[in-house]
Order: C-alpha cells, then sequence, then structure tokens
C-alpha cells in the first residue's frame, strides 16, 4: 500500500506539474489530485524538493539501466538530454523554478555517468592514469551539463544536437594546431 500511494503522490505532482509551475503547486494541491490526507503525504515526504529530488533521481536511475553502453560524445549528449525531453514541459517547470538546484544536481549525475560509460568502453584503461581519466570524464560532464543547461536556459527550442556536433568538429579540427584545444 505504501509504495502504490507514494507512486499516486508522484503521478498527482506530474500531473500538475505538466500544467503549471512548481511554484504555483502546494502540498494541498498533490494530497486533492491524489485523495490523500497531507499527512499521508509528509509520511513519504518532508517537503516538496525532496518529492521532486526523489523523481529526478529515479527518472536518472532508469535511463542509465536503459543505456548500459554509450558509444560517442553524441550519444552522452542525447542521454542527457532525453533527461529532459522525457518530460519536457514539466522539466521546464523545475528549471525555471526556485527548485532548479536539485534539477541541475540530478542532471549533473546522469552527465557525469554516461560519459563514465562512454570512457569505460571507448578508452583503453591503460592509456591513462586514474587520475587523468577522471579528470576527463569531469572535463566531458561538465561540457555535456553546459551544452543542456544552456539550451533548457534558451527554453529548449533549438535542435542541441547540431550545435554540440560542430563544436567536437571543432575540436578535431583544432587538436592539430598550435591551439591543441
Amino acid at each position: 500500500m505504501s509504495k502504490l500511494t507514494q507512486k499516486a503522490i508522484q503521478n498527482s505532482f506530474l500531473k500538475l506539474l505538466e500544467s503549471k509551475p512548481i511554484d504555483h503547486i502546494t502540498i494541498k494541491d498533490i494530497t486533492d489530485d491524489c485523495g490523500i490526507s497531507r499527512n499521508t503525504f509528509y509520511y513519504h515526504y518532508t517537503d516538496l524538493p525532496a518529492l521532486v529530488e526523489e523523481l529526478l533521481m529515479q527518472n536518472a536511475e532508469e535511463l542509465m539501466h536503459a543505456y548500459p553502453n554509450v558509444e560517442s560524445l553524441e550519444e552522452c549528449l542525447d542521454v542527457g538530454a532525453r533527461f529532459v525531453l522525457d518530460y519536457r514541459r514539466a522539466a521546464n517547470h523545475i528549471y525555471i523554478s526556485s527548485h532548479r538546484y536539485i534539477y541541475e544536481r540530478c542532471l549533473m549525475k546522469v552527465c557525469r555517468q554516461v560519459v563514465a560509460k562512454y570512457f569505460d568502453l571507448v578508452v583503453p584503461q591503460d592509456l591513462l592514469s586514474a587520475e587523468d581519466r577522471e579528470l576527463l570524464i569531469d572535463f566531458y560532464k561538465c561540457v555535456a551539463f553546459g551544452v543542456i543547461a544552456d539550451w533548457c536556459e534558451k527554453g529548449m527550442k533549438e535542435n542541441y544536437r547540431d550545435g554540440f556536433k560542430k563544436l567536437l568538429a571543432l575540436r578535431t579540427r583544432m587538436l592539430g594546431t598550435e591551439f591543441g584545444i
């Protein structure tokens, strides 16, 4: 029964989030929508940010299981963007709210895990020291996060892939120059 109630709370919240910004959703809205008492809500969640974080982390974990192998940097970005696109309107409502930090923390985790999977699959273990490997994983995590965050900031209107592919092509072209970036 407890898991069913928890799922009902989550579903009500997601339904409400599709129609209005998170800062306009109250605990009462959620409890009225799913037909439970406030005490029942607080039995499962300490507050609204705890509900948001649990939902985002569940989505992140499901996403990681859906992509056991990541074979390119473009795919790393696609997985991170999928985190946004699966619930585009709800994601936008969270992103523009005072709870944005929760969303960003979860997105950063997704980006980190995906880039690490890519490195595990593509980069031989003996090519880099563990420290260098972690440094590069952190760098590409931040790049993927930055591209997705910038895309969210712009209202998710443009195609993020085109810009990222161009960025990777420029990086490849510049590697052979004196700039070496």
